[in-house]
């Protein structure tokens, strides 16, 4: 649930800009409080339009999976959605706290990791976020079939993509620690083919995608009448 009542009034501007300056590094670029932005390297603005979010998501329930400071969930949460925040830090270890209490929007946030989602009490969700995470984890497979299991219709997945390889031929590079842009977190980078090819046999039906360089936005749909045998024998029959 959200609150429509800031923390702080409009003229308490110093104080916002001291809590914004506390958080250690700030990965989103956006205004947090009124005439206060973030000293985020990456402006998300442009990702947010190209998700065509509905303007009114009030009574939607939405999963936001590495939400990094909450740039994502604070504009679903003030279109009315019961936003759900999952991240393997806790909240105050990153700018996520500082932008709650600075927007007075509330959160279910969970400190977990992604691969120990089917074992909580989290339920279901409208629609899933899933931006710039997928190649950050060591098994694309795996984590693309939990996240179906928490879907009932929508999921937005954004990633780091390699165009120039093998184009027609689902395959995926792997990166050995700190060869992508120096982060040791990096795995898997799928082409085009092989993120629509696991998307398929998690359960979803592509309905559109966009790509500018080397990310690729894909908008897609769960197909309650896809097989689900080869994820079953892959990982098991999961709870859904």
């Amino acid at each position: 649930m959200h609150s429509p009542t800031p923390v702080l009034t409009s003229g308490d501007r110093d104080r916002a800009e001291a809590i914004v300056s506390k958080v250690r590094h700030w990965h989103h670029k956006f205004q947090v409080f009124p005439g206060v932005v973030t000293p985020g390297s990456y402006d998300p603005l442009f990702l947010l339009e190209k998700l065509r979010l509905p303007d009114d998501m009030t009574g939607l329930r939405v999963m936001d999976i590495g939400p990094s400071d909450g740039f994502f969930s604070m504009h679903m949460a003030r279109r009315g959605a019961q936003v759900t925040a999952v991240d393997y830090r806790p909240k105050n270890g990153h700018g996520f706290e500082a932008m709650e209490q600075l927007t007075g929007l509330e959160f279910d946030y969970r400190q977990m990791n992604l691969y120990d989602v089917p074992d909580s009490d989290i339920g279901k969700f409208d629609l899933v976020l899933f931006l710039g995470v997928l190649y950050h984890l060591p098994d694309m497979m795996r984590a693309l079939n939990i996240v179906a299991k928490l879907c009932r219709s929508r999921l937005l997945v954004e990633t780091q993509f390699e165009p120039d390889l093998m184009p027609g031929v689902a395959v995926a590079q792997y990166y050995e620690a700190g060869t992508l842009a120096g982060d040791i977190t990096n795995f898997w980078v799928p082409n085009r083919e092989c993120l629509f090819a696991m998307l398929r046999d998690a359960g979803f039906q592509v309905e559109r995608d966009d790509s500018w360089g080397k990310r690729l936005l894909v908008d897609a749909s769960l197909n309650a009448d896809a097989k689900s045998k080869k994820m079953g024998l892959a990982y098991g029959v999961m709870p859904g």
